[in-house]
């Protein structure tokens, strides 16, 4: 009888408390199986379904388990410590009833182990159960061999069992050294600390303001994509502390302004749910903010990997203008316009030819590219002189070129002199009349002849830079000098010629194409083009290109939508929990403003007032956070070479109803909580 004393104990403890336990059981049992099903989805046998990608796949999924593993400790231990907080008065009582210490340290640890026990099994039997529907999806969405044999991975089992292990007994550990810390005194009293009324701190207030302008500033004045992942994070933890701050001091301040206002706060509507307000903001002004912060995560996450995933194919295209590319990088740019490039042509057409394929869509590129940073009047190639103090703003990428390579509006072809030029920016202005290049001690300036900006959406740039296309007279003697100067790096200026054209055949065959255009024209193309003056060739077929794009894009939609449903337990279990904290603590307020004349009708006005401002609160802020990073996550994105900013404005909307309605009815559901608790009514009465 005594042996299983403790278990019991705890056992009747987490029943009667289930209003508590169960749901922070769900969300236990939720990312188990979640951890389950990523480690899962790394494993050889789930790998060998997947055509596109493998490896990359793997990385991914790798990534997004060991997020699960973090966030789960950081979550579980916020909502144990929650539980514990709850709980401490039943274990007060307990110890005035005479039990010590160590007796309340045994009936902690076997709720641990009750509650480990549960959520192992359960979540192990979900993650199991859905890991089949998983890889399914996974397959599908990167085009690999669907089967329905059922598979259960013993390591994904074992690992899952291990480190869930360790979660659990860090959360023991802490629960044992905080009980062994407290009193009965403070057990009894914990949940009534901080009964004081609370202040605004106009200094906080102010500090908060003050971040999340900085930040909001931050993402909508940085104009290169590079900057913007180097500032990214600096503006999200920008954004987090100012939220914080925000949440718990400047609405504290907000509510008390309020109170000022005699004309609008000595009414029965507002009276209650304004001073009820103040007091919520201060204690459970930390939880709006991880509500906030959360609903942000997951509204940025899913508009992001959305619109990878539906722009994959655009991407795809941009970096594979057709289904097979030639690239050769020449060290003599006078290879460009001697007529060895037509030469090589001819070989690829006599190869294609005797392979009984017929090219289309023919694109032919010659230009001479090189780097540099815009500084007054000139352009400064060479980076170990250039790069100092300048910033990633000032980058510049240039592409020089022909004059039949620039769309005139007549259609006739440019007339340049040697010293005149046809300038054409995307993604920046430029202003001056003059174009002068420097590289090393040697420059070259030319009058622009005309200029014009033409956006394509975003950089045109594989860096994300802004571009600056240049029509000059001759392409051999346009950099004379130049191309003999390099920087300490040994960078040197590229003289390109790109050959690139389509086939009509499906990717299997275009790949196989591939590997025999590689045996068959690489080596004449060395011999055309001389080896001394060939840098590298390279042969690409958009279908294996397409590989590591989907299986890219793919894997991160996938860990989106598992991370996002993730977070949602989060939240949903933060806003459960504060409806019923918050329920027990406005509960006597309520019942002393009845006693005093106040009618159910005019409390249900002020709850419903008081719950709509409170829960509006994170889901405003959130949308607020979302518009604001809207530009910078675009910049970042065009890096990936996603320019279509109409896909990710749809594709940010719709996350943001989508949640909005969800979140919608997670506060429609558990405010019916919070009226039971504090009145007693159901929310139809």
């Amino acid at each position: 009888m005594k042996t299983f004393f403790y278990p019991r104990l705890a056992w009747d403890g987490l029943r009667k408390n289930r209003q508590l336990s169960r749901p922070y059981l769900l969300t236990c049992i939720c990312m188990v199986a979640v951890f389950y099903i990523l480690s899962y989805l790394t494993s050889p046998m789930a790998l060998a379904l997947i055509v596109r990608g493998g490896s990359l796949v793997h990385d991914i999924m790798n990534l997004g388990r060991y997020v699960i593993l973090v966030f789960s400790l950081i979550f579980l231990y916020y909502t144990y410590s929650f539980l514990l907080r709850r709980r401490s008065h039943e274990f007060g009582l307990y110890n005035v009833l005479g039990m010590g210490k160590r007796n309340l340290v045994r009936i902690i640890a076997w709720e641990n182990v009750i509650t480990f026990a549960i959520a192992i099994t359960c979540g192990l039997f979900l993650g199991i159960l859905l890991s089949k529907l998983a890889e399914l999806g996974l397959v599908n969405l990167l085009g690999g061999t669907i089967d329905f044999v059922f598979r259960v991975h013993a390591a994904s089992i074992w690992q899952t069992l291990l480190f869930y292990a360790l979660i659990f007994g860090l959360l023991m550990f802490s629960a044992v050294i905080r009980t062994a810390r407290a009193n009965a005194v403070s057990l009894m009293k914990s949940e009534n600390a901080g009964e004081k009324p609370p202040k605004g701190n106009w200094l906080f207030a102010i500090l908060g303001v003050l971040i999340l302008g900085g930040a909001y500033y931050i993402a909508i004045s940085v104009s290169n994509p590079v900057t913007a992942i180097l500032l990214f994070f600096i503006a999200v933890v920008m954004v987090i502390v100012a939220t914080y701050l925000l949440m718990v001091t400047g609405s504290v301040k907000m509510c008390r302004i309020l109170q000022s206002n005699k004309g609008y706060y000595y009414k029965a509507k507002h009276f209650v749910s304004v001073s009820s307000m103040a007091f919520r903001m201060k204690r459970n002004g930390a939880g709006l903010a991880s509500i906030c912060i959360i609903a942000t995560m997951i509204l940025v996450m899913l508009s992001t990997t959305t619109c990878m995933w539906f722009g994959a194919e655009d991407s795809l295209k941009k970096n594979y203008p057709r289904e097979i590319n030639f690239s050769v990088n020449l060290n003599d740019p006078e290879k460009l316009m001697d007529g060895t490039p037509d030469q090589a042509a001819s070989a690829i057409l006599d190869v294609l030819q005797k392979n009984g394929i017929t090219p289309k869509n023919i694109q032919e590129e010659r230009f001479i590219s090189l780097s540099g940073v815009q500084a007054d009047g000139f352009i400064q190639c060479d980076y170990e002189t250039a790069s100092l103090g300048a910033d990633f703003n000032s980058l510049r990428e240039i592409y020089l070129v022909s004059p039949d390579s620039i769309e005139t509006s007549d259609n006739k072809p440019l007339d340049l002199a040697a010293d005149e030029i046809v300038l054409i920016t995307d993604g920046m202005d430029y202003t001056d009349d003059t174009l002068t290049l420097a590289m090393g001690n040697k420059t070259r300036s030319w009058k622009i002849r005309h200029y014009e900006r033409k956006d394509t959406g975003g950089t045109t740039s594989g860096m994300g830079f802004p571009t600056m296309t240049v029509a000059v007279a001759d392409l051999t003697t346009a950099i004379e000098g130049l191309e003999k100067e390099k920087d300490a790096s040994g960078r040197q200026i590229q003289s390109m010629w790109k050959y690139n054209f389509d086939t009509g055949l499906s990717d299997e065959e275009n790949t196989d194409l591939k590997m025999t255009l590689h045996y068959d024209v690489r080596q004449k193309l060395r011999d055309i083009f001389t080896d001394d003056s060939t840098k590298w060739i390279s042969i690409d077929s958009r279908a294996e290109g397409s590989a590591d794009f989907y299986g890219t894009y793919g894997s991160l939609f996938f860990i989106g939508i598992l991370l996002s449903i993730v977070f949602v337990c989060a939240a949903v279990l933060i806003i459960y929990y504060k409806q019923i904290s918050e329920g027990y603590e406005d509960a006597k307020r309520f019942d002393i403003m009845q006693k005093v004349g106040m009618t159910k009708k005019e409390i249900r006005s002020s709850i419903s007032s008081q719950l709509l401002t409170v829960f509006a609160l994170p889901l405003a802020f959130a949308g607020l956070h979302l518009i604001f990073a809207f530009p910078m996550i675009r910049k970042m994105l065009a890096i990936l070479s996603l320019t279509d900013v109409a896909l990710f404005m749809r594709t940010t909307l719709i996350s943001f109803v989508v949640f909005g309605i969800f979140y919608a009815i997670v506060y429609r559901l558990t405010s019916r909580v919070y009226y039971r608790i504090v009145s007693g009514l159901s929310q139809n009465d």
